[in-house]
């Protein structure tokens, strides 16, 4: 069990140590590997595109089928980068010949050029998405979007261990303040904080956003809470470390009561020691999950 008054009591070299021994393994919830609900309005985007190129499933001359298909409606293009795993709509493309001379082009599939229907044909049929479509396809399209979503939306996973950590953060914060009747705030700004909890926080930029305020009314105290999470390590950590120490610089600053807390995990952070030591020298109330778990914003908080 760790104890929250020890661990604050203690110097920044035993609190790192602390910290550095209950790191948690992953931060991963179940709802961090596919954001449903994304891929299932990505796709329902171009639904009837798709339907309608169901068309071209399995057809013998599919070339001549694609032209005369694209040039009766060529909003159906608009469908393609979909099918090919692209996010980008306007792609620009590297051609080169038989004599290895390289030409460049681009289409743009959002606004399509009906001057040029065979230029896109000829890039659907080099891609490969008519070979698919005559011989490999045998289901609805709209079936095989669902699936190229689910795989796109996987590599935005590396973006979602800050959200999942920020959604983990809010719901902790919520449960607390229920309890001591706190308010808090997510996405919290200096102004909104001005405005309706009359205490001034530097900023070191104006449109900081901070991920959860929490406002003791009775105390006229505000805590500010930065969370994040690094699985990996690298030379980013450095100046995270740095920014959040700089940070919390700024706002304890404050004419008014105000607190930094940062919680942050993550196996990431045993590659990075000098710099979060330098940080841990800086900022008292540095914790992570485990510390989440064992009720330290609670105490800090009462």
């Amino acid at each position: 069990m760790l104890n929250f008054r020890i661990y604050i009591d203690s110097s920044a070299e035993d609190r790192l140590a602390i910290f550095l021994s209950t790191l948690s393994v992953t931060n991963r919830t179940p709802e961090y590997y596919v954001n449903w609900e994304k891929v299932e309005r990505e796709t329902k985007q171009f639904e009837l595109e798709l339907h309608t190129l169901n068309y071209l499933i399995g057809k013998t001359n599919i070339y001549d089928e694609a032209l005369r298909l694209f040039s009766k409606q060529p909003e159906l293009l608009r469908a393609i980068p979909t099918l090919i795993a692209s996010r980008d709509k306007i792609l620009d493309i590297l051609s080169i010949n038989d004599q290895d001379e390289m030409s460049f082009d681009q289409l743009n599939f959002t606004k399509i050029d009906t001057l040029r229907i065979q230029d896109y044909v000829d890039f659907v049929e080099q891609a490969g998405l008519l070979d698919f479509l005559q011989s490999k396809a045998n289901r609805s399209l709209v079936d095989y979007v669902y699936g190229v979503e689910a795989g796109l939306d996987s590599n935005a996973r590396k973006n979602r261990s800050g959200t999942t950590m920020e959604g983990i953060l809010e719901r902790h914060v919520a449960k607390i303040c229920q309890e001591l009747s706190l308010e808090y705030k997510a996405q919290a700004t200096a102004p909104f904080i001005k405005e309706n909890w009359g205490i001034t926080v530097p900023v070191d930029k104006s449109e900081r956003r901070f991920d959860v305020a929490v406002y003791s009314k009775h105390r006229h105290k505000l805590w500010l809470i930065e969370t994040n999470y690094y699985g990996g390590g690298g030379s980013k950590l450095k100046a995270v470390a740095g920014e959040f120490t700089e940070l919390s610089q700024f706002v304890v600053a404050s004419p008014d009561d105000v607190e930094f807390v940062w919680v942050t995990d993550g196996q990431g952070w045993k590659t990075a020691h000098l710099p979060l030591s330098e940080a841990f020298g800086h900022i008292p109330n540095v914790f992570n999950l485990e510390m989440l778990k064992q009720s330290f914003l609670f105490n800090l908080f009462q």
